[in-house]
């Protein structure tokens, strides 16, 4: 049985009384064969085949039959192939980011190559070759990776391929650096300095910083879309990076202390105009200096005949809200399938390889009592 247990149970007796009935007759006419999964039906066409050509190997009669009915391969270029499936991938609605993205890597390989060739002629060499020799980190090759065996895949059903030959091609182990985040003073202070100078963003930001929601979702949510009363998100499927809907509840009280004095209107900007208030709100906490910003500050000293000042370009590490929520929620309740859930993520496998351990209870504490001062806004 495969050291694999099967149980059947019966509405009743008499049910239960007639099953075995049944299956001791069945035993006694099939043998032990039946308990091995043996389908009698199959055993008898076996049997008929064998009188049928007794010289015959029946693995080398499958072999045949395989042979012969293998699909018929249509070959196709990859300068067909590749707009047919970035089409295909508009057909399913899938994300227009991720089209492009896919796009960029499958042109990226097509330029690679001398000439046009037909995809089902290119070997799992000239795949890996291109792959690992790419001037690109790890993780980004094995994206390409990724793409290519994905195209490859729906190449395969439209008969324009036999086999993906990106199956054999083996990327170079991914080491992920340590997630970079926020310090509990630099959340403060981020928060602190713009409270009173642009409330709306301040809301916004503490989507980031104590929901952990990354700034695309940000951009996109309604303000119809908080639920007050039950502590609560809704994001419709259309608006998730996955297509799923999600509700996100269990969320810390600091949030929507902060939500609460988040006016309407600021749910209203689109992506870009977050972004650029984003990025003045980390300005005036000093987590972001751009080097523009340093040739505007030196101009204007030379002009009031000041000494120019040293300063070098700063700016928060690459997703450091989301990271920051995620490891300081790690660490206060150290329950990382709670916080998988919150981010919607499937594997909580990674909320303990990467973030368990890089903040102390106490200093998750502190960040999630960051609430706003009791001043007035003007």
């Amino acid at each position: 049985m495969g050291g694999r247990l099967k149980c059947r149970f019966f509405a009743t007796e008499n049910e239960r009384e007639k099953f075995v009935e049944n299956f001791s007759e069945q035993l006694e006419r099939n043998g032990r064969d039946l308990l091995l999964g043996f389908d009698a039906a199959k055993m008898r066409r076996w049997q008929e085949a064998t009188r049928l050509a007794p010289e015959a190997d029946p693995v080398e009669v499958v072999r045949f039959w395989l042979a012969s009915n293998r699909p018929v391969l249509r070959p196709r270029k990859l300068s067909e192939a590749i707009p047919a499936y970035l089409k295909h991938l508009a057909g399913i609605e899938r994300d227009p980011e991720y089209r492009k993205h896919i796009k960029r890597h499958l042109e990226d390989f097509s330029s690679s190559l001398r000439g046009d060739r037909h995809v089902h002629e290119i070997t799992h060499q000239v795949i890996a070759d291109y792959v690992l020799n790419l001037p690109y980190q790890a993780v980004t090759k094995r994206h390409y990776r990724r793409d290519l065996k994905g195209a490859y895949s729906w190449w395969i059903e439209q008969e324009w391929a036999m086999e993906n030959p990106v199956r054999k091609v083996r990327t170079p182990p991914v080491i992920a650096p340590e997630p970079g985040i926020l310090s509990v003073e630099e959340a403060e202070r981020l928060l602190r300095a713009n409270e009173h100078v642009d409330p709306g963003v301040c809301g916004l930001l503490a989507l980031g910083l104590f929901a952990g929601m990354r700034s695309s979702a940000i951009s996109r949510l309604d303000y119809a879309e908080l639920d007050f009363e039950q502590r609560g998100i809704h994001t419709p499927a259309e608006k998730t990076k996955k297509r799923r809907r999600q509700w996100i509840e269990d969320l810390p009280d600091n949030l929507w202390a902060w939500l609460e004095r988040t006016p309407k209107e600021a749910f209203a900007m689109t992506q870009r105009q977050y972004l650029h208030r984003r990025s003045e709100a980390l300005k005036r906490a000093g987590l972001l200096i751009e080097a523009d910003d340093i040739a505007r500050g030196k101009r204007q000293r030379e002009a009031e005949g000041l000494p120019p000042v040293e300063s070098k370009p700063k700016c928060p590490p690459k997703n450091c809200f989301r990271h920051s929520f995620v490891t300081y929620h790690v660490a206060l309740h150290r329950n990382p399938g709670k916080t998988a859930l919150i981010i919607s993520h499937r594997n909580q496998d990674v909320m303990f390889r990467h973030y368990l351990g890089i903040a102390t209870k106490e200093n998750a504490e502190r960040y999630f009592d960051i609430y706003p001062s009791n001043k007035e806004i003007k």
